[in-house]
């Protein structure tokens, strides 16, 4: 019997390309999607925050037809950048025009110079140097230059990320952000514009519903649900799992998709040599505020980035431009996304002040904006951190795993940075392997 713990996109991915294998689905929430969910309040539609579909591969682009016919959006992406109190298209490399004389400048001749000393040097942007795994400070430096470093990049992912960049790795960084060429560079900063690069130029949304259509899309192919079932403990040896309720089951194979970490304490008497990689493993909280505004014209953007530091919070986007559906008549619905670290929780009544005051510094909210809706979500598992020690220390928690017949797979189960896409692809590969 195949277990899945988890019934997000991964768990739901598995058990769709198990076919007709025999398999359970373990799953803590009431509902299916995992983080992929929506919620109602007040005629609001508001999702766990952003959640866009980018599709790359031929196969899934099939498999969302065959599950949402007809109801998924096609949009051009209207994305931009606040900094130095103006707004300008993304990505901020190469779309400078409008910015401050001295600052175009400083990014350009950075810029310059910066792919002079890689073709002195031989250093290529895949996040590589002589074989070897860079920061990603680093490699926003030979990459970009030090204009567009200081102006926007270390900006940005420091407030992002909210580690020193020394410390993470460059291996994650070549599907996610957009590199463009002197030429795109140069033009971006006269006026033309490249408002279309990178992977997600393009996305998908539903026209209504919100993201959780496209887990609840997969029920009609998936069966063996238990719900309200928040795993507790794993016993390799009798390969057998214990829930909340002090349930239990037995099982052959164990496709896991909660956070790694969180495997890691279930397993009962794990090596030594295991468990004590779990607290190495580092990763970035979210808090995501989401608001109805009365109000239908906010933005025309479905989102801007905030790389300055006066600004608490690191992106804003607006739902209501992925879909009309997603706010009542002449309404408008956003989120906004500040980041902290799991040992430096935020205090919700100051964070909501303070992300109110920088709306309105902004200018994203006007005056006449009035917030009449609002709601917190706190989503502890946000992005996972590719630091030297995840790269050194992954691969042999992997393989214990594997060698005891579980798989762990997902954004936080895999612990890596991946996208929705990349979650149902994880899906299809471990249905694969264990059918062998």
């Amino acid at each position: 019997m195949i277990l899945i713990i988890g019934a997000g996109l991964a768990g739901l991915s598995t058990a769709y390309h198990l076919g007709n294998e025999d398999y359970q689905i373990y799953e803590k929430e009431e509902e299916v999607g995992g983080l992929c969910r929506s919620f109602r309040q007040d005629g609001f539609t508001f999702d766990y925050t952003g959640h866009l579909l980018h599709l790359r591969h031929n196969y899934t682009k099939k498999l969302l037809e065959k599950l949402l016919p007809h109801c998924l959006r096609f949009h051009f992406r209207r994305a931009s950048v606040y900094s130095k109190g103006v707004f300008t298209f993304y990505p901020f490399q190469a779309n400078m025009y409008g910015l401050p004389k001295e600052v175009i400048k400083e990014c350009i001749i950075g810029f310059i110079e910066a792919k002079e000393a890689r073709e002195r040097l031989h250093h290529i942007s895949s996040g590589t140097q002589n074989g070897l795994e860079i920061s990603f400070r680093d490699w926003i430096v030979y990459t970009f230059g030090s204009g567009i470093a200081k102006h926007f990049m270390f900006p940005y992912n420091e407030k992002m990320w909210k580690t020193d960049l020394n410390e993470i790795l460059s291996e994650w960084v070549n599907w996610s952000i957009p590199v463009p060429s002197l030429n795109e560079v140069v033009g971006g900063a006269v006026g033309l514009e490249n408002p279309r690069m990178g992977y997600s130029a393009r996305f998908l949304y539903p026209e209504k519903g919100g993201i959780e259509v496209l887990p609840k899309a997969f029920l009609p192919y998936v069966k063996n649900f238990h719900f309200n079932k928040m795993l507790i403990a794993i016993d390799l040896q009798k390969k057998k799992v214990w829930f909340n309720d002090n349930s239990s089951v037995k099982y052959d194979y164990l496709v896991s998709t909660i956070p790694l970490p969180e495997l890691i304490d279930s397993i009962r008497d794990l090596p030594i040599s295991i468990a004590a990689l779990r607290d190495g493993l580092r990763h970035v909280s979210v808090l995501d505020i989401n608001l109805g505004i009365d109000s239908d014209n906010v933005s025309d953007q479905h989102w801007v980035y905030f790389p300055e530091p006066e600004i608490l919070f690191y992106r804003v986007g607006v739902y209501s431009n992925f879909s009309s559906a997603m706010a009542p008549p002449q309404k408008s619905s956003l989120y906004v996304e500040i980041s902290y670290l799991p040992n430096a929780p935020l205090n919700k009544a100051d964070i909501l002040e303070s992300a109110f005051e920088g709306l309105k510094t902004c200018r994203f909210l006007k005056s006449k904006d009035q917030i009449i809706v609002e709601n917190v979500l706190d989503i502890p598992y946000a992005y996972v951190i590719h630091d030297n020690f995840r790269h050194k220390n992954l691969p042999k928690i992997m393989a214990y795993l594997n060698s005891h017949n579980i798989f762990s797979i997902g954004r936080y189960g895999s612990w890596k940075y991946v996208s929705m896409e990349d979650a149902l692809l994880q899906g299809k590969e471990v249905a694969e392997a264990i059918h062998g």
